[in-house]
């Protein structure tokens, strides 16, 4: 194995690291949040699931700043940064008391945790892993984000319970910051030794241009079915500890996104290793399938085995959506366009996800649980429709030099 290899491998555990941190205390545990909060500050479910949906709508936008810094900056001190405001946000929404100053930080969490995210670890994986291994890559740095449903929300959930709202978040906030600084400064580097990023690089006839991408149809389509697929997702996920302690108790809560989680990464995993065989939209199409399954059990639960079996059938799908965005548009528009297109097309998908959790909140304050997850199964089969109509990846022909 070569020096440069064996670097892009240490970055891959790195960043598997900083993304189990980052959806940990993150996107797994605002499903504990939204139950904690709406409790210790007698606000509504509703309430506090909007303070969810800003942390994701200027995550996705500041995305798109961070796309353009990673071009112009190390990429390490843009992660050092959102670490340092994601961390100060997080241990401060502990100690907020009203609903303006919750959603305030939530927005700034979002700020920070996209600058330790999925914008710069997939651009590190598809600058140091050009080629056929850039998918097992892309599988086992982003497990991280499901391995933070297991590591981090059972601890969060219980530290919630026994020291409070206002301790925890300190602590939470402080272990953002502590957990992802090392990475960054003493494991990620921006690129391999023979790559220099500080200066545009001419088209090689494979890339497209920014331009050329995001006016594509397959763009398009790809990016509205994710608003679809990820407002199902996220939706699901942030409502489900309060989906099951309606249904059981904590302690059975608990393991049901302990469930979720573990089949994320087992069906990550495996979805690293069948997507170098299986064409990629073929295993979108199965997984979106899955989602919209797995959400129709939950809607239907009615016992701790009920909430198991459907929290497992989603999570299954829950790692391969997340994963096979990046590596879709990696695939189709090349490493050049690659960072500005993703992070477009995750801004423009966090409408969904802002969606989500929201939606689900209005429809379980009007209707009950039932309804409100048979409106993601709904959505989810919305977004399998559009992203069928996406087809396959287009291929470009023509060089033309990178805008």
């Amino acid at each position: 194995m070569t020096a440069a290899r064996r670097d892009g491998w240490w970055i891959v555990a790195g960043l598997f690291l900083v993304l189990t941190v980052s959806s940990g205390f993150g996107f797994y545990n605002f499903s504990v949040y939204i139950s904690v909060l709406a409790a210790a500050r007698d606000f509504t479910v509703a309430e506090v699931s909007v303070a969810v949906s800003l942390f994701f709508v200027v995550g996705g936008v500041a995305g798109m700043v961070v796309a353009r810094l990673i071009d112009r900056f190390d990429v390490r001190w843009i992660m050092v940064c959102g670490a340092l405001l994601g961390g100060i946000a997080l241990a401060g929404a502990g100690r907020a008391t009203q609903l303006w100053q919750l959603y305030c930080l939530f927005a700034v969490f979002g700020i920070g945790n996209s600058a330790v995210s999925l914008i710069p670890a997939t651009t590190l994986i598809t600058r140091w892993f050009p080629g056929r291994n850039r998918s097992v890559a892309l599988s086992i740095a982003s497990t991280g984000l499901s391995m933070g449903g297991v590591a981090v929300t059972p601890v969060s959930a219980w530290l919630l319970r026994v020291l409070g709202v206002e301790t925890s978040l300190t602590w939470f906030g402080a272990a953002f910051f502590v957990l992802v600084v090392p990475v960054a400064l003493g494991i990620v580097r921006a690129a391999p030794p023979a790559t220099d990023t500080s200066t545009p690089r001419p088209s090689d006839g494979r890339d497209w241009t920014y331009a050329e991408a995001v006016r594509s149809r397959f763009f398009v389509l790809v990016t509205t079915g994710y608003v679809l697929c990820m407002g199902a997702q996220v939706g699901g996920i942030s409502h489900l500890y309060s989906r099951a302690v309606q249904i059981a108790d904590v302690t059975v809560a608990a393991g049901t996104v302990q469930a979720l989680t573990i089949m994320s990464i087992t069906g990550r995993f495996f979805g690293g290793w069948v997507v170098t065989r299986v064409p990629l939209r073929s295993f979108m199409l199965i997984n979106v399938t899955g989602q919209a399954l797995g959400l129709s059990v939950l809607a239907q639960a009615q016992a701790p085995w009920q909430l198991l079996l459907g929290a497992g059938l989603f999570g299954a799908t829950v790692g391969n959506l997340l994963m096979l965005q990046p590596l879709w548009l990696a695939d189709a528009f090349g490493e050049r366009a690659y960072p500005r297109a993703f992070a477009l097309s995750n801004a423009l998908s966090v409408i969904g996800v802002a969606a989500g959790p929201t939606l689900l909140g209005v429809l379980f304050e009007g209707f009950g649980y039932g309804i409100a997850y048979f409106g993601a199964v709904s959505v989810s089969l919305a977004a399998g429709i559009t992203l069928f109509s996406a087809g396959a990846a287009p291929r470009r022909t023509i060089a033309k030099e990178l805008v």
